[in-house]
């Protein structure tokens, strides 16, 4: 993460404000609202630089549009492609990445992006967008307004535009939605752009979070090592050694005096929904556990999935009328996990192993949501809460008052994260994930922006059914990559955790270091959750060694990245002294010298600075799951 400046003044040029207003008399909506239609030629002629312009009229494009949470996929569809269609395995994990509700007016062969979506073409080595932005919720005080879904034609050349509005009543005169049309030419005028149309409240929604450093967030947290297998005993082991061994956060964070979070994650608790410590694994409590991890002067921190339930916790059996249910009074299915639901019978009203959903729109559940945040802020002591599963409060549902579910999630997140200091005036972080963008990036400036990673590469019976969900080194990269423009501007960019442990691990050295980098050039959150006490100085400690070593070298200067292919990109800083290339991919992937080193750079020489290529003539084999950087040099002289 690196700052910078500019943008407003771009935002005068090629570019348009439309507001979209309610014209009837009124109604309720039964389904989306399609509110616009755009034909991209037009756009064109209107947003793209002239010198652009033929080549994007006669040319095809590639897609970028975000999932309608933060699971979704992130990255670009190429020229002449169509998005993979998930084959459903598993039936309840389709609505993870699918826009929730009945949707009209999008064709079925659509290319399908929310919030923020982009045509990109490469004119002659030049990257030039058309981009659409929805910021219609990006003024704090005025009531929440639905989450925009883009469907692009390819075929027809023609955008349509619709919004998640099931539920909703309108009056006339009400706003439906706010879009930002604009052209950018190359990857840092598109980032600074969009920072110029989401810094609506002067840095205030990112100010918050300066307690815990102003600069990389980081820490440790437990869950990608021991997942939901964890105790008091495990915990506090790995607390007494976090500080003691040359791991990357005692580097990166504590020897420097930096802010420092400890978070605990899934598996402390005695239920999905029996939010009170498992006394079989925490005998302390989890009052206990947060003063420990404070006495060390780490910032601690909690998971929590509020908005969901295990049908056969407590908490469930004893609120069933607070579970949000459909028409005909069946429980509405958020998701699939087997530690959270029944395979069948009387504790599992839907398919087998589904979890279940609060009904937001209820007075007594915001109640509720409020005492749950009280107990876990001020009775327990914790201020990093890491709140999952959020787009389970978007789900639509037969709700016990009229309204539409994004207005009914909008009033459950002010609850949740209303505390921004403790009683003792202590800042309070709140990390959001599987959370819906559109509606989110006010309450949580700090947000994970791709699925979860995992310590191998990928899983391919998951791959295989096109599940962009699913847990993945190769598809959270992805996302981190396809998310970039955003950090710092949408939001502060949680990319998930780096790895350097080298047991109950599949991945590569090389794919370790390229996890690091990814994370650490295009993201504001650094995690990591291998053991301290299981710490390997000969290994390990090497691989720290090297890359700490990399960030000291590339830290404070702000990279881009723009596509070659779906898994192959550029990589670029903004002052020009770096180049390289990310390979993703599975196989090797030549590129020319000069296209490595930037268009316009003939007399330009590549000093390596991490490489994993060869040499052959004028051009460089970059080796898969890899990323190589290089010194720019202009006839021996390097750029400053």
């Amino acid at each position: 993460m690196a700052d910078s400046s500019g943008g407003e003044d771009l935002l005068d040029m090629l570019s348009e404000r439309i507001e979209y207003m309610y014209e009837g008399a009124g109604e309720r909506d039964e389904c989306s609202r399609t509110f616009a239609r755009f034909s991209i030629n037009n756009l064109i002629g209107r947003f793209i630089p002239e010198g652009c312009r033929s080549f994007c009229l006669e040319n095809d494009f590639s897609f970028y549009g975000s999932g309608w949470q933060s699971w979704g996929f992130g990255g670009e569809v190429a020229c002449g492609k169509a998005q993979e269609k998930y084959f459903p395995v598993i039936p309840q994990w389709k609505q993870y990445f699918t826009p929730p509700g009945r949707r009209r007016g999008i064709s079925r062969r659509a290319l399908v992006g929310c919030f923020i979506m982009y045509l990109r073409w490469n004119v002659g080595g030049r990257n030039v967008y058309l981009a659409l932005c929805s910021t219609g919720n990006c003024r704090t005080g005025t009531s929440a307004l639905p989450p925009v879904v883009f469907g692009v034609d390819r075929n027809a050349r023609e955008i349509a535009c619709s919004v998640i509005s099931d539920g909703h009543e309108w009056r006339r005169g009400d706003k439906i939605a706010e879009l930002f049309v604009f052209g950018a030419d190359g990857f840092f005028e598109l980032k600074d752009s969009v920072r110029a149309l989401y810094s609506h409240d002067d840095g205030e929604r990112f100010g918050r979070l300066s307690f815990l450093g102003g600069g990389m967030i980081g820490g440790w947290e437990s869950w990608y090592n021991h997942y939901a297998d964890i105790n008091w005993n495990l915990i506090r082991a790995d607390l007494d050694s976090l500080d003691t061994s040359q791991n990357i956060v005692k580097v990166q964070f504590i020897d420097g005096g930096k802010p420092c979070v400890f978070q605990v994650d899934d598996g402390w608790e005695r239920a999905l929904g029996d939010w009170d410590a498992d006394k079989s694994r925490f005998p302390s409590g989890m009052r206990a556990l947060a003063s420990e991890i404070s006495s060390r002067g780490y910032v601690p921190g909690l998971w929590l999935a509020p908005f969901i339930v295990d049908f056969r916790s407590e908490f469930a059996r004893n609120h069933r009328d607070w579970i949000l249910c459909d028409k005909k009074g069946k429980p509405v299915a958020a998701g699939m996990n087997p530690l959270w639901g029944a395979s069948f019978g009387k504790e599992q009203p839907s398919l087998p192993h589904s979890y279940f959903c609060l009904d937001l729109s209820r007075g007594d559940v915001l109640d509720y949501l409020d005492s749950l945040m009280e107990k876990v802020i001020e009775e327990w002591g914790f201020r990093y809460i890491k709140l999952d599963f959020l787009f389970a409060g978007m789900l639509v549902g037969n709700f016990a008052r009229e309204g539409a579910p994004y207005e009914w999630y909008d009033k459950a997140v002010r609850v949740l994260t209303r505390r921004t200091v403790n009683a003792a005036g202590e800042g309070v972080a709140y990390l959001g994930c599987g959370l819906p963008f559109e509606n989110s990036f006010n309450a949580f400036p700090l947000s994970r922006i791709g699925p979860d990673t995992k310590e191998a590469w990928d899983v391919g019976w998951l791959r295989a059914a096109h599940f962009p969900a699913r847990t993945s080194a190769f598809a959270n990269m992805q996302s981190t990559l396809g998310h970039a423009f955003w950090d710092g501007a949408v939001f502060l960019n949680d990319p998930d955790v780096v790895f350097m442990r080298s047991e109950n691990i599949m991945l590569s050295d090389k794919e370790k270091i390229l996890i690091a980098l990814v994370n650490f050039l295009f993201a504001s959150q650094l995690m990591y959750s291998d053991d301290p006490t299981e710490f390997d100085v000969s290994r390990e400690g090497k691989l720290t060694e090297k890359i700490c070593g990399l960030f000291g070298k590339f830290g404070g200067i702000e990279f881009g990245v723009e596509n070659i292919s779906p898994v192959a990109y550029s990589v670029f800083s903004r002052n020009g002294k770096y180049r390289g290339i990310i390979n993703l991919g599975d196989s090797p992937l030549r590129a020319e010298r000069k296209t490595v080193a930037g268009a316009g750079t003939d007399d330009a020489a590549l000093e390596p600075v991490i490489e994993f290529a060869s040499g052959r003539g004028n051009a460089l084999v970059f080796e898969p799951h890899s990323i190589s950087l290089y010194e720019v040099r202009y006839g021996g002289a390097e750029r400053k």
